[in-house]
């Protein structure tokens, strides 16, 4: 008994001892590690030789001052199979130093081990860098399936390899609702009127819809608006929409836009106030009107409940109580014209029964 109790006690005395070793070499290399100079991390990768932390300091230090990193970063990619930093490094090193084969062989290994974003974003960089445009599409495709965050240089990246929107969409666009929607915002604000209504196709959210049938209409291109505006959830426009400003008024599309401006007020829809500080020109509301047959005339007609002098109704920018129309849509618009010699008007007043008719 007395020599089991003598072995115990020794066992405990040299783990005890393994442990102060331990704790002594961990201090010694941390206090090295955070001295941040190569000469202070070659001591502590010296110390822990598995610290792969250490490891990927010195590494970047290597890569600031221009040594090879190669070595570090093969050691910690032994250090941590399921690790993808380590191998992409490697493979973006590889590309730098012009071997192409071994880069490709690293970054498909980080996306063997890591299915994650960065391994398919860094793998369609690689690919577009390379001239490589078939399997750019196809990553950046996987890329944006499981993104997050800002994707637009992903879409900045598209449109630089190519111009055509239809193949931008088909190859590279997943159906992701999240993708898609930022997707048709970014062609919004880069004005890229010719994709908007192909991109709207992949979309449910109508705020996106409206922002996308607003600009379809602002540049003329009336049969995508339609489209367009019937996937938001609305009926074909039918002459015009709201002629007693009926609710629900969206204010996009083939609805009308209110104007407001220094003097002008639009309490509710239907009503506008004019202070007596509004401009002496100025556009008060303003729709663009479906469901037109070309070459058929048409009057307008509306009530106002005061008579308010200087409003006058625009039919496509001019002047006009009848028309004929040139194709489906008209923009039909209310302006205020001080009347010459007279002061500008100061009033509050509802527009109702505004509507086109069409005369035989």
């Amino acid at each position: 008994m007395y020599y089991v109790r003598h072995a115990i006690t020794l066992f405990v005395l040299l783990a005890l001892a393994g442990a102060a070793s331990l704790s002594i070499r961990l201090a010694r290399a941390d206090a090295a590690y955070r001295e941040g100079t190569p000469e202070g991390v070659a001591r502590a990768i010296e110390e822990m030789p598995g610290n792969a932390a250490y490891l990927a300091f010195g590494a970047l230090q290597a890569d600031y001052e221009g040594r090879d990193a190669t070595p570090l970063l093969e050691r910690i990619v032994a250090l941590t199979p399921r690790v993808s930093a380590a191998r992409i490094r490697l493979g973006l090193g590889a590309e730098q130093r012009g071997d192409f084969v071994v880069a490709e062989r690293w970054l498909r290994e980080a996306y063997g081990v890591d299915h994650q974003f960065v391994p398919r974003w860094t793998l369609a960089n690689f690919y577009l860098r390379q001239g490589r445009n078939e399997d750019f599409w196809l990553w950046i495709r996987t890329a944006l399936a499981i993104s997050y965050g800002d994707r637009r240089p992903a879409f900045d990246l598209c449109w630089s390899i190519s111009s055509d929107a239809d193949e931008i969409l088909t190859r590279a666009i997943p159906d992701r609702e999240e993708v898609a929607s930022d997707y048709l915002a970014y062609l919004i604000d880069h004005h890229q009127v010719e994709a908007l209504a192909a991109a709207a196709q992949k979309v449910h959210g109508p705020d996106l819809l409206l922002a996308a049938t607003d600009v379809l209409l602002d540049n003329s291109r009336y049969a995508e608006a339609t489209a367009v505006w019937r996937l938001s959830g609305r009926r074909v426009p039918d002459g015009i929409t709201g002629p007693n400003f009926e609710a629900p008024q969206t204010g996009h599309g083939f609805d009308w836009r209110r104007f407001r401006s220094e003097g002008v007020r639009h309490p509710f829809p239907g009503r506008i106030q004019l202070s007596g500080q509004q401009a002496e020109s100025v556009e008060l509301l303003r729709q663009f009107v479906g469901g037109l047959h070309p070459g058929e005339r048409y009057t307008l007609q509306w009530k106002a409940s005061v008579e308010v002098p200087g409003l006058t109704w625009k039919i496509n920018g001019e002047p006009a109580a009848e028309f004929v129309a040139s194709s489906e849509v008209a923009v039909v618009s209310l302006w205020y014209q001080r009347p010459l010699g007279e002061v500008r008007a100061e009033a509050s007043f509802d527009i109702s029964g505004v509507s086109l008719l069409a005369l035989h």
